[in-house]
């Protein structure tokens, strides 16, 4: 099988399976409550689906053996595909689902800056809040999204190829 349609797939079944979560604890309202357990587990999500992913190809597609390179390379491609699909996600939830989600974290940041730094002009602050503003417009939070995704992908793709990778025996170096 082609590595690209593989990676398409298993990494439309990671999108999905994000969104799903992302929807449940926005519905929930588990991103409130400020808890580091929706951030783990939506990073265990990714790291089971690169590994299982990988793994899946190099037993039924590639004679039970992946280099290094072509397990970081698949893990990498299926966190990118994944991640195009929950920037859409991300894009039309913030247009139209949670409108006011862009203004709370501008408040958010606007309070956080305040706290951290109660003497700060407000030359200063209205600077730091105008980037955030840029950034939390949905088109770049979209594309941070796939950016931020691709990366940790790589990241987490290093490491799990090292366990996952079966050399081919009988190649010479």
């Amino acid at each position: 099988m082609d590595t690209r349609k593989f990676a398409m797939h298993y990494g439309a079944y990671l999108g999905l399976g994000l969104i799903i979560f992302s929807f449940t604890v926005y519905f929930l309202g588990l991103e409130e409550q400020k808890s580091i357990i929706p951030s783990l587990l939506n990073n265990f999500l990714i790291i089971g689906a690169i590994a299982y992913s990988v793994i899946i190809y190099r037993d039924n597609f590639n004679n039970g053996l992946i280099s290094y390179s072509d397990s970081l390379r698949l893990g990498t491609s299926v966190v990118f595909f994944a991640s195009v699909i929950l920037a859409f996600y991300t894009y039309i939830f913030v247009t139209f689902i949670d409108t006011e989600s862009i203004d709370n974290i501008i408040k958010m940041t606007e309070q956080e800056l305040l706290n951290s730094n109660s003497e700060i002009s407000d030359e200063e602050l209205d600077f730091q809040l105008s980037i955030v503003q840029k950034v939390t417009q949905p088109h770049w939070m979209a594309t941070l999204s796939v950016l931020g995704g691709t990366f940790m992908g790589f990241f987490y793709s290093l490491i799990i190829s090292f366990f996952v990778k079966k050399e081919d025996p009988n190649l010479i170096i």
